[in-house]
């Protein structure tokens, strides 16, 4: 019989999710990285795993921002191979998904809105109306 929680938290959110963490702890141990991308990895922000789960969409971010996305794009997708097979020594499923890396921008679009806003002026204090 199948708990509650399971139903709540669908086998698919669970493999996401635990994709998401060992692809994030794989990432130093791959051979052949630029060495700058070996001191400063990406992270791993979302897996997104259809409900067949026959691929996975794999988000990750940068500290430095978006100037590199398509470089780094690229040499995580190069070694997509290499991360399946860690994944697969470290994890207990019977097949995983091919890896397709998608650079997301959330956080740039976000670090935009924080710099718009620094540079607002102050909001002008009106006096409070008296009511009668």
């Amino acid at each position: 019989m199948l708990h509650s929680s399971h139903r709540a938290y669908p086998r698919g959110a669970r493999v996401a999710h635990l994709l998401r963490e060992e692809i994030a702890a794989v990432l130093p141990r791959l051979h052949g990285l630029p060495s700058e991308l070996a001191l400063l990895p990406p992270s791993i922000t979302l897996v997104d795993l259809p409900a067949d789960m026959r691929s996975a969409a794999v988000y990750f971010s940068l500290m430095e921002g978006p100037e590199r996305a398509d470089a780094v794009r690229q040499v995580l997708q190069d070694h997509a191979g290499e991360i399946r097979q860690l994944l697969g020594k470290r994890l207990a499923l019977r097949r995983i998904p091919p890896l397709h890396f998608i650079y997301d921008a959330r956080f740039d679009r976000g670090a935009e809105m924080a710099e718009l806003l620094a540079h607002l002026p102050p909001a002008q204090e009106s006096e409070p109306e008296d009511l009668p």
